[in-house]
């Protein structure tokens, strides 16, 4: 028994110390392997962030907002237009849930829908931010990432906006003559034998056509704006000035108002003579209309620091503030001073040919009463350089 135990025993030892160092050979192996997987994973991870840090640079040259999300609706990452459209302070903080930047509710339910469809691409409902609007599409980045790309269409929605208006303002001032001009012309049909009847039907069928004539006179100068964009015209202002307050005579006589003008003998802009003559005549027009009776216009122009600056004051009640800086929209028209004879268009037309020109409208109220309507006109090379 002792022999075959003193047999056995080495033999254990030597099995256990085997086992043993094949244990170590393989806990070894292991670990090799571990290492070389751990290097790889970190290699992959550097190639990752790299890859990540190249996107967002190629991103950051692109100027419309640009968001990478994830498929669980985090934004990521973003460009310099996209943290300013969305307000994000610190990329450090981000993934940071969609909701966080936009709240939405209808957008974020049809945001979640589109994410969860990647990487087919997706056209979202517009965005809104304060006065700018934004066509979002979300499209696949990869596995598990999306692009949102926000094209800013606030333009093309704000033309979109008052083509709707200018059609139904249209629409509203065609309507009122129209049905006018075809009351009284029923009425001289059913009772021609009546005189009376007959001469009021004839003055309002030629005021109301008068009125119909002016509106599509304004409609025509509206249109005329955008055709004559191209050609660049030169005249006189001093002499439009003076004929259109000479057209305006007989309405100042009949109101008993004066004039007080104060022009250089010339000064040339660079605006057509046409052009030049209906923004002042819009304007002093208005300013006729709405004086007092019994009052005084000032007109000068002002040449102070190479720039010239016509001025417009009249003594009449002035522009509602709230009204004031919606009164150069086209058909816009303020309560208190609507009347018949106006459509709504004269001062957009100043306004859209002066900023097509080169020009601006300023509109203030005085401190006493009335307004001031100052014109910066657009110099002509020979203004400029003199």
């Amino acid at each position: 028994m002792d022999s075959i135990a003193g047999f056995i025993i080495p033999l254990l030892v030597v099995l256990w110390w085997w086992h043993v160092r094949s244990l170590k050979r393989m806990l070894a192996s292991r670990e090799r392997i571990l290492s070389n997987t751990q290097v790889s994973q970190n290699d992959l991870e550097k190639q990752l962030e790299q890859r990540s840090h190249r996107l967002d640079e190629l991103l950051s040259a692109i100027h419309e907002p640009v968001l990478r999300v994830d498929r669980a609706g985090h934004v990521m990452s973003a460009n310099d237009a996209g943290m300013r459209l969305f307000a994000i302070r610190d990329m450090n903080l981000l993934p940071e849930p969609m909701v966080v930047f936009y709240r939405n509710p209808d957008w974020l339910e049809a945001f979640s829908k589109a994410v969860h469809s990647l990487p087919e691409v997706v056209a979202l409902p517009e965005i809104f931010i304060g006065e700018e609007v934004y066509l979002p599409r979300l499209a696949g980045l990869g596995e598990g990432q999306g692009l949102l790309l926000c094209l800013d269409v606030t333009a093309q929605y704000r033309l979109q906006e008052q083509r709707k208006t200018f059609v139904a303002d249209l629409m509203h001032d065609l309507k009122t003559p129209l049905t006018s001009l075809l009351g009284y012309a029923r009425s001289i049909e059913a009772f021609a034998d009546d005189a009376a009847l007959r001469q009021e039907a004839v003055s309002v069928i030629a005021q109301e056509a008068l009125h119909v004539n002016s509106l599509l006179d304004a409609l025509l100068s509206v249109e005329q704006i955008e055709y004559n964009a191209s050609e660049q015209g030169v005249c006189d202002v001093v002499e439009v000035c003076k004929k259109v307050w000479q057209a305006l005579q007989p309405e100042m006589a009949e109101k008993d108002v004066t004039l007080s003008l104060q022009l250089p003998e010339s000064f040339e802009i660079a605006m057509h003579e046409s052009d030049c003559f209906r923004v002042l005549m819009n304007v002093a027009s208005n300013a006729v209309h709405y004086t007092a009776e019994d009052s005084a216009l000032d007109c000068s122009l002002d040449m102070t620091q190479g720039a010239g600056i016509l001025s417009v004051l009249d003594e009449g009640d002035g522009i509602p503030e709230k009204d004031l800086p919606h009164v150069t929209e086209r058909f816009y028209r303020v309560d208190a001073v609507r009347t018949r004879g106006g459509h709504g268009l004269g001062l957009a037309i100043v306004k859209e040919t002066l900023d097509r020109d080169g020009g601006r409208l300023q509109l203030e109220n005085r401190e006493s009463n009335g307004l001031c309507v100052m014109i910066t006109l657009p110099l002509s090379n020979h203004s400029a350089a003199t």
